[in-house]
């Protein structure tokens, strides 16, 4: 078989691993707006992997040659806007400009002469490696610095999230690396030896995108996330100082006598409507009042769940993972960070402690 051949077959490969992926997206039950994004974004992988096998197929049309080239444009904005919603920063306007480049180039592509091509591939290459540099540098900088406001603010969630953003924007500029390491071997010797392994670059970005979400539960199972532009300041509340100490009560009581908080999708707008309290509201109360944030005050109870469930996992035959997941936790890293940071200890740690007293 020649690289052609096994060209086609990464190329599907990697097109059938998008579309699964975007098919577990989609199947999943309340899905929050990050993941219409992944959705998006994951089909757009393998049309981008769909239209480089095409145009191997039908060298003549230009459609599947103007896209392999312009698709690429794509992932940057989509990576910014996936990171927007899961910080839940306002969009605006102004955020569909990030894909003027990308109509451009496509649109222009097809009037370009057949013999001014190789040319306009080398015009269209320069700014789309800057775009696939830009944008994943750019969301690992303000990642990094939003992780220092949830970690003082103690939204031990969001710094999961975050994370994992700074986890794909790194593999975005190891890929872009390769890539441009590839790209100046082939200019200095006048061949292109290395399209197989930039599709294999290509395939490997997605199927860790994909793997690690799914594994992770931060992709295919985001938890609610509070907002960064949401100040802790309340000089113009209309709440009364008694109102808010009675609001605090409700809340202790809703949160002591119901055990709502063990739904995974459990979030302040369904404690708003549970106790008929207004979001801003409540906002306001649980900072100033309770001194804590709405995730670490579910959280902690969540995690006082599952200690009652390890005192007895033995005799029910529980597992680790299986108490995460029954004390509302949507993933497993999610419940042993958030138990290690209320008691200090691991679940397993913890678990060896209690059954050898």
């Amino acid at each position: 078989m020649n690289s052609s051949g096994f060209l086609d077959i990464v190329s599907g490969i990697g097109a059938v691993q998008g579309l699964l992926f975007a098919l577990l997206l989609l199947a999943k039950k309340d899905k929050q707006f990050p993941d219409r994004i992944l959705f998006i974004w994951f089909l757009i992988f393998s049309f981008h992997l769909l239209c480089g096998m095409g145009k191997d197929v039908y060298p003549t049309l230009a459609l599947f040659s103007v896209l392999t080239m312009t698709l690429g444009f794509l992932h940057g904005p989509f990576f910014l806007l996936y990171h927007k919603s899961l910080t839940n920063k306002n969009w605006h306007l102004a955020d569909g400009l990030h894909f003027i480049p990308f109509l451009i180039f496509t649109f222009l592509g097809f009037f370009i002469d057949s013999d001014f091509a190789s040319s306009w591939n080398l015009i269209v290459l320069f700014p789309k490696i800057a775009s696939l540099t830009v944008y994943p540098a750019f969301v690992l900088f303000s990642s990094m610095k939003q992780m220092k406001y949830f970690k003082d603010n103690h939204a031990g969630n969001m710094v999961l999230a975050l994370r994992w953003i700074r986890s794909i924007a790194l593999l975005f500029l190891f890929s872009i690396g390769i890539s441009i390491l590839r790209m100046a071997v082939e200019l200095s010797v006048g061949v292109r030896y290395f399209e197989l392994w930039d599709v294999i670059r290509y395939v490997v970005l997605l199927t860790a995108i994909g793997y690690f979400g799914l594994r992770y539960g931060i992709v295919y199972n985001p938890e609610q996330t509070i907002s960064l532009e949401t100040k802790n300041n309340y000089k113009n509340s209309p709440l009364q100082k008694e109102d808010i100490a009675k609001y605090a009560d409700t809340i202790n009581n809703f949160i002591n006598t119901n055990e709502a908080y063990l739904d995974p999708n459990f979030s302040l707008s369904t404690l708003s409507d549970a106790v008929g309290i207004p979001k801003h509201h409540l906002s306001q109360i649980i900072n100033s009042e309770m001194k804590t944030s709405f995730y670490t005050l579910i959280n902690s109870k969540r995690v006082e769940h599952a200690m009652a469930k390890l005192k007895i996992s033995d005799k029910m035959n529980y597992t680790l993972e299986g108490i995460g997941y029954e004390s509302g936790f949507n993933s497993k890293s999610s419940f042993f960070h958030n138990f290690k940071k209320v008691t200090g200890k691991t679940p397993k740690q913890y678990f060896s402690e209690i059954s050898s007293s």
